[in-house]
């Protein structure tokens, strides 16, 4: 039996859509994340931010999903751009240099105001 678990609540902020995730993004949970923001996209929403402060761990399929994601929204003008990530979670973006590819703020107010 697995143990990923991933929760997803969507919140609208002026133009923005505001995704916060609680759990774990990784090989299993990853596929939610992708069909929720594709959603998002094909009914015109691409300004997407993801809340990270519930994200607990982040796998290399998470990160892919995310990366995915962003080239997607940025295509269609938007953007995907991440907003509090706990140390752990921010940790592993800037082992892997993800701090030089995606818009991470400190709050989710500065990722919005950021569009």
């Amino acid at each position: 039996m697995s143990e990923s678990n991933l929760n997803l609540t969507a919140a609208k902020k002026g133009a923005v859509i505001v995704v916060s995730l609680a759990g774990s993004l990784d090989a299993e949970t990853a596929p939610r994340l992708d069909r929720a923001v594709s959603k998002l996209h094909d009914d015109g929403q691409t300004k997407v931010v993801c809340d990270l402060k519930g994200l607990k761990f982040i796998s290399s399929a998470g990160l892919g999903t995310l990366s995915a994601l962003r080239k997607k929204l940025k295509a269609a003008g938007g953007d995907l751009r991440l907003a509090a990530p706990t140390k752990e979670v921010l940790d592993v973006f800037e082992l892997l240099s993800f701090t030089k590819i995606f818009n991470i703020s400190a709050s989710i107010d500065s990722a919005v105001d950021g569009f």
